[in-house]
């Protein structure tokens, strides 16, 4: 029987159902709203160990604030039923979309897959895994080059940091998405962010292809495929395609994690350039169809115990194996790269979000406006939306509080069928030939490929000094205290020893280069900065664009800006050492700006290495 009434919420119509529960528009009388209301299966409450982690897992999901992820307005439990409020979006989902129109063209293709994979980057900087990435969690609003994406469906999204559970038998969620799934997976191996970029492959070959890269009749086929057989290339199922568009969704769809892209903006960066190598021009970004609500605190309903206020979570480390990036050496900007950097035509990124003009330092002294001030003084990045600070306490990580998962009784003769399915599978094609595990693949750059070992500092301010910039003097940078959006260490440098050039320096070491690059998206759009256009280069433009390095590949973003104050200002990332750096001139002006561009381009001034 159809809900009517659940709690303060009108039921108007059932949207959709699946195997976790069902989704309605319903009316929100306590707040005077429609909204998209998911209520998930009383079984599933049932399950303390599922409660306890829909509860963290909502709250992440809740507090994420990607213009792409759909917004979560509250959640929480109601007459025994856990239950999600989000903002309800008018469009149809991709699935729809090649029921209804067949494939897509491989401009509108790429452009999904780019906007799918802002949200999922948004997700994985913050700790989460979607883990249930398909055409039908893919919305897509508007028409034409301003059809805006959304990725919705957190709800079984998970910790990196939590590691329990094997993937196949906690719930029937999955059995619907065997047609995306890893085959680590498969195989009940640790997961990370990898197995989200293998699913946007998958979108991408069927939204190019009109097909799923794999079928077959029952489970077990489609296992055997995604553990063994190679998919067909997309342009020999639909003759037409840019070829270069193949390599990307073979190497997207690796049987092995270490092989695929380590990130989903790097996927979608690939695919841009790819259709920019076949002379096909990439779709401009669309704008939200709606304005981005501001991130506000989630309202919790009905658990009894809701767990420290303000949120919690792992630290930004999205899993990225520690080292990943390209050489560094900063060269000149070319508008593509990988995450969230842009591409060469329209650009990869959310729309900008308005905020206080001025991003960086004031006329001395003081910290740089939009910059969060530490109570001991100093200079450092805002604490972003995707990383608030930690609770008070040094609190436990979510992995430290998790509980084990106890599969509901009637889904036990299921599970059991499952596992003698994989356990069969495994016997009859001799296993997956990856076994590392999530320790191996998250592991630090501590021995060469050669398998010898570094002399990088196992310290993380050590590390960041080690690598500080050449033209600064590192017996004068002092430390500062954590910026709390994921930092692992922070120095102030002073002036640099070239004249005309900074005199004031920051610099900021974080997890990887996915990390610091996230954190980099969330300062330029907290104050307005937009992406430079192709064509165009600091400083003749000011805003944001990705660079590149001597042998013409991707090594991180920069932004230049002149502040309200007049203060001339340059900051940028080199994500193969996951570092940030910002420099200043007060009152530099225009000319300024230009002095600290021109310093820039010389690596031997400005690029993070070991000294």
């Amino acid at each position: 029987m159809e809900l009517q009434q659940f709690g303060p919420y009108r039921i108007e119509a059932l949207l959709g159902r699946g195997g976790m529960g069902e989704v309605y528009r319903a009316f929100d009388t306590e707040h005077d709203r429609t909204v998209a209301l998911k209520v998930l299966s009383e079984h599933l409450a049932a399950d303390s160990g599922y409660r306890e982690r829909f509860r963290r897992e909502a709250h992440l999901a809740a507090r994420l604030n990607e213009p792409h992820i759909v917004p979560i307005h509250r959640y929480g439990e109601i007459d025994g039923r856990l239950f999600l409020d989000m903002r309800l979006v008018p469009g149809r989902d991709v699935a729809a979309v090649l029921a209804e129109d067949g494939p897509m063209s491989p401009q509108r293709a790429v452009s999904v897959t780019s906007q799918t994979a802002r949200a999922l980057d948004a997700a994985h900087a913050d700790g989460l895994v979607h883990r249930d990435v398909k055409p039908s969690n893919v919305l897509l609003t508007g028409s034409g080059d301003d059809e805006f994406v959304y990725l919705v469906d957190f709800g079984i999204a998970r910790s990196t940091a939590d590691r329990q559970g094997p993937a196949l038998t906690q719930t029937g969620a999955a059995l619907g998405s065997f047609d995306y799934m890893a085959p680590e997976r498969f195989l009940e191996k640790p997961i990370d962010q990898r197995v989200d970029v293998y699913a946007l492959a998958c979108v991408l070959f069927e939204c190019l292809t009109g097909r799923r890269p794999f079928t077959g009749d029952g489970l077990a086929t489609l296992m055997y495929a995604h553990l063994n057989t190679l998919p067909t290339p997309p342009s020999q199922l639909r003759p037409g395609l840019p070829r270069a568009l193949d390599d990307v969704v073979l190497k997207g769809l690796a049987k092995e994690p270490g092989e695929r892209y380590a990130s989903c903006g790097e996927l979608a960066a690939a695919a841009r350039a790819a259709l920019a190598s076949a002379g096909v021009a990439a779709r401009p970004e669309a704008a939200p169809p709606t304005s981005v609500s501001p991130l506000f605190r989630p309202q919790t309903v009905g658990f009894s115990n809701p767990g420290p206020p303000g949120g919690y979570g792992p630290t930004s480390n999205p899993g990225v194996p520690a080292g990943y990036g390209p050489p560094s050496n900063p060269g000149v900007p070319a508008g593509y790269g990988p995450t969230s950097n842009p591409g060469p035509a329209g650009g990869y990124r959310p729309p900008s979000h308005p905020g206080a003009p001025g991003y960086g330092p004031p006329s001395n002294p003081g910290p740089p406006a939009g910059f969060a001030q530490p109570p001991q003084g100093g200079f450092r990045p805002p604490t972003g939306p995707a990383f608030p600070p930690p609770p008070q306490g040094g609190g436990a990580s979510p992995s430290g509080q998790r509980q084990p998962n106890r599969v509901p009784l009637v889904l036990a003769g299921l599970a059991l069928l499952l596992v003698v399915v994989v356990v069969g599978v495994i016997a009859l094609t001799g296993g997956f030939s990856g076994d590392a595990t999530a320790d191996e693949t998250t592991s630090s750059s501590s021995s060469s490929s050669s398998g010898g070992t570094t002399t990088t500092p196992a310290d993380p301010l050590d590390r960041l000094l080690a690598i500080v910039p050449g033209d600064f003097d590192v017996e004068a940078c002092s430390d500062q205290p954590p910026a709390g959006d994921g930092d692992l260490a922070t120095v102030a440098c002073g002036a640099a020893s070239t004249s005309p050039g900074p005199q004031q320096s920051f610099f900021y070491l974080y997890e990887d280069g996915a990390a610091v690059d996230a954190v980099f998206q969330t300062d330029v759009d907290g104050v307005g900065l937009t992406q430079i256009g192709a064509g165009q280069n600091c400083p003749d433009a000011q805003g944001y664009q990705g660079y590149t390095d001597p042998q013409d590949r991707y090594a991180g973003r920069i932004a230049c800006w002149v502040d309200t104050e007049g203060d001339a200002n340059l900051a940028w990332t080199q994500e193969d050492v996951g570092a940030e750096g910002l420099v200043v001139i007060p009152g530099g002006g225009e000319s300024g700006l230009a002095d600290l561009y021109q310093w820039w381009r010389d690596p031997a001034r400005s690029d993070f290495s070991e000294r």
